[in-house]
């Protein structure tokens, strides 16, 4: 969900009244605030290395950058290196030779080094052929960081080559064509869940917006929805407190295929990561892995596997028609 003017989250819900309570409260991690320095800057203002003489996977991290437009280290080891320490070092080759602009995060302790988030250099947006993109503010980059942690979460609950959880993802960059009656999720992703596939519209939700974008975003759903098994509506938020004041906010718009959990209950969890419906007030809550599925993608490699890493680095592209 877009950033808007921050609002405040009043009253508390007792652990008889949600099924959210007793999540853990959100850490403070590299993803949450609007304190974010957004001066970034790139080693090089021309590349001093062919594209060509790059290794796959430092192509595919400018493939992901394109397409989710921010990441930092942490979340590229994931994604691509399978280490954290290595995907600093090579993220600081990228950023060396001139692929890369880098910019300083706060870091979650408050001391130490200062982390840093990525984003493509001009330099490389021009000898790529992508379409450059104007900057869209610090709360943009905590936004996408999360959404890119959601990502990540389900990423790390298993292993993509043996037994993937995330079969898709389409970043906020390319699903404007996949729901053309509804809104544009912040990001779609199609989950291996218990029977099936089911196909997720992830809202990320800082804690920030009012109640009349939510609402009319939940009923442009409801219709975009309808006709469409195994797509679901999935609101992501900092929060328990969030999650509660959320259902109580939307209770007049009647939706069953909405639901809300928290950031750090999908890194702890993962496919078991409990869900409670939007909006209330049912209290029957439902894990991640037991939504409804629906018909199969197009055959394609798993996010987060050898094949989709060689994939996006050889030029292939996975978009809106694989769902």
């Amino acid at each position: 969900m877009r950033s808007g003017m921050r609002g405040g989250m009043r009253g508390g819900m007792h652990s008889g009244d949600d099924p959210m309570h007793g999540f853990p409260a959100r850490i403070a991690g590299l993803g949450r605030g609007t304190t974010v320095t957004h001066s970034f800057r790139a080693a090089a203002a021309t590349l001093r290395l062919d594209p060509g003489q790059l290794p796959i996977r430092d192509r595919a991290v400018l493939r992901i950058l394109n397409r989710a437009r921010l990441a930092n280290a942490e979340q590229l080891g994931i994604l691509v290196y399978r280490n954290r320490h290595y995907a600093q070092i090579r993220l600081r080759r990228l950023w060396d030779l001139g692929y890369l602009e880098r910019s300083g995060l706060p870091p979650p302790t408050g001391i130490g080094g200062s982390p840093y988030v990525y984003r493509l250099a001009p330099a490389a947006i021009a000898r790529l052929g992508y379409a450059p993109r104007p900057w869209r503010g610090p709360g943009y980059v905590a936004h996408t960081l999360d959404a890119v942690e959601a990502v990540c979460a389900l990423i790390r609950a298993s292993d993509p080559e043996t037994r993937p959880v995330l079969l898709r993802w389409l970043p906020e960059s390319i699903v404007v064509d996949v729901l053309p009656a509804g809104p544009a999720a912040d990001t779609v992703v199609v989950i291996a869940a218990d029977d099936g596939p089911a196909t997720l519209c992830l809202e990320i939700d800082e804690g920030n917006q009012h109640l009349a974008p939510i609402r009319d975003k939940l009923r442009i759903y409801r219709g975009a929805l309808d006709g469409r098994p195994g797509w679901h509506v999935l609101f992501v938020v900092p929060t328990a407190d969030r999650a509660a004041w959320l259902r109580r906010a939307a209770r007049e718009v009647r939706d069953g295929s909405a639901w809300v959990t928290t950031l750090d209950e999908l890194r702890g969890r993962g496919l078991g990561a409990r869900l409670a419906p939007v909006p209330g007030p049912s209290a029957t809550p439902m894990v991640l892995g037991g939504l409804g599925a629906g018909p199969s993608p197009l055959a394609g490699p798993a996010v987060g596997s050898r094949r989709w890493l060689e994939l996006l680095g050889s030029g292939g592209a996975e978009t809106s028609h694989l769902l």
